[in-house]
């Protein structure tokens, strides 16, 4: 079977914006910084360019199946593989579902009003605020102990939309990520763990696959853990397909700890093809 791709590597800002139009300055920056999701299509797969029409030969697949993903694939004349509604998509992708799952650093919160940010901050240590439906280190914003009226603007927007994730501002050491594929019947099934390198702002830079002693067994056991839960959440939500989980080692105040769940990404990600173990091209939704 062959697949022909849309890779809207933007699908957080449409599932967070109704009305959601990309700009030609961000779709460059996209095509230019997230060549390597080209890894993901197999020997006999194309890319829908715009203005091409592929035809019947191919199915239709997405890096996350979104309204506008959708509609790019039926211009080109292909239809999508089954999909989740785009009501579960914004549900699983939005950090407030790894929030609930128990994924975050220990004092990690979810907000919803300003006066619980400046509450936060009165505990004079640094925080970090995340927009729940991003991506790439888009959308956060370190604060200490008080916020100046450029961010309390920030602040204001993001909280009108869908709230924010606030957590201590932590130092990581190692970066890690670990895929799965969940089948339309729950079923699913998960990779091995990967290595990432990311800038200090979360910009996804380069993944290799994880040698067998850089996570120790503990932190191995709670990162697959983890993964196994999230997969069962994301199947009991409506949601299957890829999807990918971070962790990390970090140091604050002094102190090592490990998150086993750092966010859920319930889609294809440019560290899948590196971490499933078996191509992308060769799985078929039924």
């Amino acid at each position: 079977m062959r697949f022909a791709w849309v890779l809207n590597q933007d699908a957080e800002l449409e599932l967070a914006r109704p009305g959601y139009n990309p700009s030609a300055r961000l779709l460059a920056q996209l095509a230019e910084h997230g060549a390597a999701a080209k890894a993901l299509l197999g020997p006999n797969d194309v890319l829908i360019e715009p203005g091409v029409h592929v035809g019947a030969d191919f199915v239709g697949r997405a890096w996350c199946p979104t309204p506008l993903a959708l509609a790019k694939l039926r211009v080109a004349g292909v239809e999508p593989e089954p999909y989740p509604t785009v009501d579960v998509l914004r549900r699983v992708n939005h950090r407030k579902f790894a929030f609930d799952v128990g994924g975050g650093l220990p004092d990690q919160h979810y907000v919803t009003e300003l006066q619980q940010i400046e509450k936060l901050l009165g505990q004079s240590k640094p925080w970090l605020c995340k927009r729940p439906l991003v991506f790439a280190g888009r959308g956060q914003l370190r604060v200490r102990h008080t916020l100046d009226a450029k961010q309390t603007d920030w602040v204001s927007a993001g909280l009108r939309f869908d709230g924010l994730i606030v957590e201590p501002l932590v130092t990581p050491l190692l970066e890690v990520s670990l895929h799965g594929f969940i089948w339309p019947d729950q079923r699913f099934e998960l990779g091995r763990v990967c290595v990432q390198d990311v800038s200090d702002r979360g910009v996804y830079r380069g993944v290799r696959l994880a040698e067998a002693d850089e996570l120790k067994s503990d932190e191995q056991e709670r990162f697959f853990a983890s993964a196994d839960l999230v997969a069962r959440a994301l199947g009991l939500a409506g949601y299957f397909g890829p999807f990918g989980i971070d962790g990390y080692r970090y140091t604050v105040e002094e102190r090592t700890g490990f998150c086993a769940l750092g966010e859920i990404n319930a889609r294809y990600t440019m560290a899948f093809a590196t971490g499933f173990g078996r191509s992308s091209s060769t799985i078929r939704l039924r």
